[in-house]
């Protein structure tokens, strides 16, 4: 006699679709949400993330995938490692989504969407965004990002704006991810309308000072940076300067490294700041405060490469790897005899020498512009906030953390994530995510890093935090 149970057709179908459901609910409850920085966001998604397109890049969907050979990629392919959402804010909207709350009139909230408001600001990384909900893992239940990144690091005014929506004794964690270099690209034909090409372009650190302080105005009063065959010349046309409108990492070290080199311009110097122009402390403030006639501000890596496509007599500064991936096809000039592409990629080896520990920057800087230090009140008793000093990067020096003889305009960008509150069920995963660029099973895999691309990973020299450190900062 048998006692077991016979189900019909109709019960199986009704089981399976609950189980489909549930492990969906599961899936759902582990996606790591978070955003911020354009300059490395080719190695952490792909190249995508060079278009206007889409800001929102996450799982496998078609169009807005992660990409397979990137930092996430490799990550979501580990077993059982969940999948990854990543909102293209820039570094000042990625570091204000993580701190929350009404920041300069805009509120931020990791469920905002992923798009730009009516003030060109993005305020969300789009937590329970249509995609999400269309793949099934939207993330309703979040109060905060699982983690943020930003290429320029943590300001005074960052820490008190976390600790503002956090509570005064929350902390954000920082640890330094990767480096990219920055381009100067142009759009410039010579006096026979022939295209300047990247091979005939070589600025000195003084020329490109002086376009960018306005002390030269037309191209042929650089004439000298530009090595053309005979019969060809540079034409006295206006010099077209296209920037960063938006609070960008990207300007922060690209100041970082003005500030550095030009010294004194007319009694004055640039301000190493995110905000290139306008709003203070603004790279350009010692300068002029509005931009002068031919300078055109757009948001984001991908606009200010296409403006420089679009616009004769143009130059700017953009994210290389960005710029390449775009395929835009801008042509990028050597600075000092190297290049933003052959001459870096490399892996960057970061000892103790090069970091501080529970430091922030100071938003007054010094009389030469250049970016200060200045040590947190009252510091948590965790390492879990690192900052790259900007002095170590802002020019090649010998024995340095940017070798001689590699291309000197650098950027260094950073995880970003809440040493407490975060959900149980992400945590491990989160430290996991973290922790990833330290992992060599990982980044033996990503194929968005390395030489001719324009990003190099960082390594850990002797002496310096483990490759677990930051995530075992995450509670």
């Amino acid at each position: 006699m048998s006692y077991g149970f016979k189900f019909s057709t109709r019960t199986k179908l009704m089981a399976g679709a609950l189980a489909l459901l549930l492990a969906g609910v599961s899936h759902a409850q582990t996606t790591q949400i978070g955003g911020g920085a354009t300059l490395p966001s080719v190695a952490y998604v792909g190249s995508n993330a060079a278009t206007t397109t889409n800001l929102q890049y996450f799982g496998t969907a078609t169009g807005t995938g992660i990409a397979s050979g990137s930092l996430f990629g490799v990550y979501e392919a580990q077993t059982n490692y969940p999948p990854v959402s990543y909102c293209l804010t820039g570094s000042g909207a990625g570091k204000d989504v993580l701190a929350g709350g009404t920041i300069s009139g805009n509120t931020y909230n990791v469920q905002n969407a992923c798009a730009k408001n009516t003030n060109g600001v993005v305020t969300g990384f789009g937590a329970d965004s249509a995609g999400l909900v269309a793949l099934n893992e939207q993330r309703t239940d979040l109060t905060q990002p699982t983690f943020a990144a930003a290429d320029s690091p943590l300001s005074a005014s960052d820490l008190t704006n976390y600790q503002t929506n956090h509570g005064s004794t929350s902390w954000p964690t920082q640890f330094p991810v990767i480096a990219g270099a920055i381009a100067i690209a142009f759009n410039l034909t010579d006096n026979t309308g022939a295209q300047v090409t990247s091979s005939e372009a070589n600025f000195t650190d003084s020329q490109i000072c002086q376009i960018f302080s306005r002390q030269v105005t037309t191209w042929d009063q650089v004439s000298s940076a530009f090595t053309l065959p005979a019969g060809r010349s540079i034409p006295a046309n206006p010099i077209n300067v296209q920037f960063r409108s938006d609070g960008s990492g990207t300007s922060f070290s690209f100041s970082n490294h003005l500030a550095t080199v030009c010294g004194t311009i007319g009694g004055t110097v640039f301000e190493t700041s995110q905000n290139f122009v306008g709003a203070s402390p603004a790279v350009t403030s010692n300068f002029f405060t509005s931009a002068p006639s031919g300078w055109t501000g757009a948001s984001g890596n991908a606009a200010v490469a296409a403006n420089i496509k679009a616009t004769a007599n143009s130059v700017g500064y953009v994210e290389t790897a960005n710029a390449i991936a775009s395929g835009v096809g801008l042509q990028f000039a050597d600075v000092n005899g190297t290049s933003p592409v052959t001459n870096f990629g490399t892996a960057l080896s970061l000892v103790p020498a090069d970091y501080v520990i529970n430091n922030v920057i100071n938003s007054t800087n010094a009389s030469n512009g250049q970016a200060q230090l200045q040590a947190i009140t009252s510091p948590p008793s965790t390492s879990c906030i690192v900052l790259v000093k900007p002095s170590v990067y802002a020019q090649p020096t010998r024995g340095g953390f940017v070798p001689s003889g590699s291309y000197p305009i650098v950027a260094v960008s950073y995880f970003l994530g809440n040493a407490q509150g975060n959900e149980s069920k992400d945590l491990t995963n989160t430290q996991n995510l973290v922790d990833a660029p330290y992992n060599s099973t990982i980044t033996g895999s990503v194929t968005t890093v390395g030489s001719g691309k324009g990003l190099a990973f960082l390594t850990l020299g002797s002496g310096a935090f483990s490759s677990t450190a930051p995530g075992a900062c995450l509670h």
